[in-house]
């Protein structure tokens, strides 16, 4: 019986290692190509505490079978490091350092999903609106990137209002993909304290979603900020109810629901496969050295990430700490808000405040521009 057990674990152990490997392969292959990699790159964390228990109860039981999923995690030390950060202090203090070295610039940035400043009152324990912008005010960035923009003429959101909110960042890029009944704006938003010489959009076809670049004069130089809003999953108010279902049932309405949400994930996937690529060639043709950052809506171990990151440094890798998760919603939370930048630049101090005012937490990093 226990030879029976044994064997058992080990078909179930060699199914995790695959699995795992086919997560890592998920971030080259688009899922317009072969969509079924990016569900194994969406339960990378799964995929991997899987095969770290397997690891450790091959181990115990002194079978040398603890080399498979061994191999298949020294295989992916890289991605690892796209979900967890051990603090590194001496970093922080040697940028620090730079920081006041003669002729170098520092500046901070912010990016931050604010969900429509909670327009339908999905936060309704709190005034979302005057905590997000009292949260800025304490930060005080250089450069604010918002997604899910949204401003209504004649209320507490108007854009002159959030304008004059946001103070010292007086040079606005904004560019409203809806507007409702000529009152409500919704779209995408970059300020910033530095002068704007430059911008336009990337519009992606069939979708609210976009892209928008924001050329900012910074000193002697000339910095490229793309914001992005990538395409989102848009589950029903049913899906999220089955997923919040403890137990399955294995009726015929549950299973539609399950095809339902497969469907769904496998579309967004595909979509934002099309977009990623599209802003992917634009930073390659950028003449200015650029920071890509905003809601990729999307996992560090995925298409998305891989090929908007490219030759670009990920903050969080660089100066962050933790495991790394920006999402707050219903869903097993993920980092799908970056910060990416050119190696010209140098990044320290990255942090994502748990701030529940939206169901993304901000992105916060500053740098130096040698």
């Amino acid at each position: 019986m226990r030879k029976i057990l044994k064997k058992i674990i080990l078909i179930l152990n060699i199914l995790a290692a695959v699995s795992l490997v086919a997560s890592y392969i998920s971030a080259f292959v688009s899922p317009e190509k072969f969509w079924i990699f990016a569900f194994f790159g969406l339960f990378y964390p799964f995929l991997l505490i899987l095969n770290i228990l397997f690891f450790v109860f091959w181990l115990i039981a002194r079978k040398f079978y603890f080399l498979l999923s061994f191999i298949c995690i020294l295989a992916g030390l890289p991605f690892i490091k796209r979900i967890i950060q051990i603090d590194n202090p001496f970093h922080d203090k040697y940028y620090y350092q730079q920081k006041y070295q003669p002729g170098n610039t520092t500046f901070k940035l912010l990016t931050f999903n604010v969900r429509l400043f909670n327009l339908y009152q999905w936060e309704s324990k709190t005034d979302a609106v005057t905590g997000i912008f009292h949260f800025i005010e304490r930060e005080d960035p250089d450069i604010i990137c918002f997604q899910e923009f949204y401003t209504r003429e004649n209320s507490r959101v108007s854009e002159e209002k959030v304008k004059s909110s946001l103070k010292k960042c007086n040079n606005a890029h904004i560019y409203y993909s809806v507007n409702k009944k000529s009152l409500s704006h919704f779209g995408i938003a970059t300020f910033s304290v530095y002068p704007i010489v430059g911008k336009g959009e990337i519009k992606f076809p069939n979708t609210f979603n976009l892209s928008i670049y924001t050329d900012l004069k910074i000193g002697n130089d000339t910095i490229r900020v793309y914001n992005n809003h990538l395409q989102s999953i848009k589950f029903l108010k049913e899906d999220y109810g089955l997923m919040d279902t403890l137990k399955l049932k294995y009726n015929e309405k549950q299973m539609i629901g399950i095809q339902r949400i497969i469907f769904r994930v496998r579309d967004a996937f595909k979509t934002r496969s099309q977009q990623v690529n599209a802003v992917a060639e634009h930073i390659k043709k950028s003449p200015h050295p650029v920071i890509v950052c905003g809601d990729f809506n999307d996992s560090p171990v995925s298409y998305s990430y891989q090929t908007m990151r490219n030759n670009l440094k990920d903050a969080f890798i660089e100066s962050g700490n933790g495991i790394g998760y920006t999402y707050r919603g219903k869903l097993p939370s993920y980092r799908i808000d970056y910060i990416l930048y050119n190696p010209l630049l140098r990044s320290y101090d990255y942090q994502s405040p748990k701030l529940e005012l939206s169901d993304h937490f901000p992105v916060i990093c500053r740098f130096i521009l040698p």
